[in-house]
């Protein structure tokens, strides 16, 4: 008879070898479609971009710069800077642009979604486009997102998100995450299954914020916050495999933490807002998107806590007590299992990242990804339990 915790892990690896299947055969129906590239309309519509600020004097200047240089007639493209109470010398140098027809709109310190909101009443034109103030955008970015406004239905397209100059270690791991997210979420657009507008780059319809409302100025993680919105009002999101724009990353492991924290505390509050997504009237994203991301959650803190209750009850070491033979004649299905599911792991991130053109990775570098980087999620969300536990104030 199986015991509990034989029963958990066989649990563990069904789940993952059917979310892994799955988008295996996502793929696989959809493989000729994943770089599709759809051509902008002859006429392009007016476009308004949207940028706040806090406190990024560093970075300002070439975001601004970026969205000048930004393909779109310049009749027809408006770029509005939403300073939020900086400190520095955001405001600064952001007003120096307004010889450039830069709109400069300062504001108490009140948050990203009030900085978007008051942003969005100056934006008298078809299109929205919202951009980090520390995002660097490739000249055609928006002119590739554009083209899947040709459907009706989409109400937001998304971009092809790349670190900026990576150099240390941290960093580049960190280029492989946001590389498979991208990939990922081009294969949930194919199910309608995309739950975040990034802030790096985003592009709207809008009359979609006159339907579904503003964002949410209480939200920490207000991009993800506004696509499930725009899940709920049963749009879809589009995604772009080459509409570049470069973000920055942290730098060092602590700031990291900070930021994936932030991410995960303000993803569960989204959750706990819009659990009615759920539901199978929301189609794949609510019977499958939604749940699977509720599962993963819960799976960490299963494998964290199988792996701690294997070294506190002093699990044999096979090697060390028998030798190679006791390893062998040790093996259980379950192992066999999840060296299949490692595997599959390897193999999936090599293929890809290799649907991004002009993207290379040594094999190497992938295993060491996934042995030294994976972990870390875990630890994002032990702090992250620990903050919800303690009930630590949420910061922006």
């Amino acid at each position: 008879m199986l015991d509990l915790k034989t029963i958990l892990e066989y649990g563990l690896a069904f789940v993952t070898l059917f979310a892994t299947v799955f988008f295996l055969l996502v793929f696989l129906e959809n493989k000729d479609r994943v770089r599709e590239s759809p051509k902008p309309p002859k006429k392009l519509p007016s476009l308004t971009i949207l940028i706040p600020a806090f406190n990024e004097e560093k970075t300002i200047a070439a975001t601004l710069e970026s969205a000048l240089q930004a393909q779109w007639p310049g009749a027809r493209k408006k770029i509005v800077v939403i300073d939020d109470g900086s400190t520095d010398a955001t405001l600064k140098i952001a007003r120096s642009y307004a010889k450039k027809g830069v709109l400069v709109l300062h504001q108490k310190n009140a948050g990203k979604g009030r900085a978007l909101n008051n942003g969005l009443k100056h934006a008298d034109t078809v299109m929205v486009a919202t951009m980090d103030s520390d995002s660097y955008m490739e000249k055609d970015a928006l002119l590739k997102l554009v083209g899947y406004f040709a459907d009706s239905k989409v109400a937001a397209a998304t971009p092809l998100m790349k670190v900026w100059q990576p150099k240390n270690t941290l960093e580049k791991f960190q280029r492989i995450e946001y590389l498979l997210t991208v990939f990922s979420r081009k294969l949930l657009s194919f199910i309608n299954g995309i739950n975040v507008t990034p802030g790096p780059l985003s592009m709207f319809r809008k009359s979609v914020f006159d339907h579904v409302g503003g964002y949410d100025e209480r939200n920490i993680l207000e991009d993800q916050e506004m696509a499930m919105r725009i899940q709920a009002y049963q749009y879809k999101i589009a995604s772009s495999m080459d509409a570049v724009v470069y973000t920055a990353v942290p730098e060092s492991l602590s700031d990291l933490i900070g930021q994936r924290v932030r991410w995960h505390r303000g993803g569960i509050r989204n959750i706990l807002k819009h659990y009615y997504l759920v539901s199978p009237r929301y189609g794949d994203f609510g019977i499958l998107v939604m749940p699977l991301a509720i599962l993963s959650i819960f799976s960490l803190f299963l494998v964290f806590g199988l792996a701690l209750y294997s070294l506190l009850t002093g699990a044999p070491n096979l090697l060390l007590s028998y030798g190679i033979e006791g390893v062998w004649f040790g093996l259980k299905p379950l192992h066999v299992l999840s060296a299949i599911i490692l595997a599959s792991s390897v193999v999936w991130c090599y293929v890809g990242i290799r649907q991004l053109q002009g993207e290379t990775l040594s094999a190497p570098f992938l295993a060491l990804y996934l042995i030294l980087y994976a972990p870390l999620i875990t630890l994002f969300w032990l702090v992250t339990a620990f903050k919800e536990i303690k009930g630590e104030k949420l910061r922006w």
